[in-house]
C-alpha cells in the first residue's frame, strides 16, 4: 500500500508485491515518495498465547518473507523500514478489544480515521471515489499498520 500522509489518502493498494517490482509501482508516482521523506512499515510476527504446529509454520514463512522484504528494500533500495507487531497496530489505532474479530476493528478504525461529519464518504464509489477507494481485503490491515505507525510516531515526536 502506498500512503500519503499529508494528503491523507491512498495511493495505491495491491494484493501482493515482489520487491523487484517496488520502484516499478511507486515509479509513476511523486518523486518526493522515493527520495523525500518516504518510510516503509512491516508488520513483524509475533506469537500470541499458544500456537498449533500448523500456525507456527505458517508465522515462521511470514517472519522469513518480511525479513527478506526489509533487507531488499532496506539495502538494494535504500529506504528506512519500520517493523510493528499487531498487537502494537491495535494498540495505537485504539482497537485492541472490542466485539468482533480484530480485522473488522481495524478496518473500521481506518474508515472513522478518515470521516469527516457531514464529508463525503471515506471510501466512496468510482463516481466519486473517498480518501480509502481501493482499499479492500489485507489492504485494510495494511492501512492499520500505516496509520498505527503514523501515530505511534507522533507522540514519539512530540515528547
Amino acid at each position: 500500500m502506498l500512503y500519503d500522509s499529508e494528503a491523507r489518502r491512498v495511493l495505491g493498494s495491491w494484493k501482493a508485491i515482489e520487491s523487484i517490482d517496488l520502484e516499478q509501482k511507486l515509479s509513476g508516482h511523486d518523486p518526493r515518495l522515493l527520495y523525500g521523506s518516504f518510510c516503509v512499515v512491516i508488520e513483524r510476527p509475533s506469537a500470541m498465547g499458544v500456537i498449533g504446529v500448523g500456525v507456527a509454520q505458517h508465522m515462521l514463512d511470514t517472519a522469513w518473507t518480511a525479513g527478506a522484504l526489509a533487507g531488499v528494500i532496506g539495502e538494494v533500495h535504500a529506504l528506512s523500514v519500520k517493523t510493528m507487531t499487531r498487537r502494537e497496530v491495535l494498540r495505537h489505532l485504539g482497537v485492541l478489544s472490542g466485539s468482533g474479530s480484530a480485522d473488522s476493528r481495524v478496518r473500521a478504525a481506518c474508515i472513522a480515521d478518515h470521516e469527516t461529519p457531514g464529508g463525503p464518504p471515506a471510501v466512496g464509489r468510482k463516481a466519486a471515489p473517498g480518501p480509502l477507494y481501493g482499499v479492500s481485503s489485507h489492504a485494510w490491515q495494511a492501512l492499520g499498520l500505516v496509520l498505527a505507525w503514523l501515530e505511534k510516531t507522533k507522540h514519539t515526536e512530540t515528547t
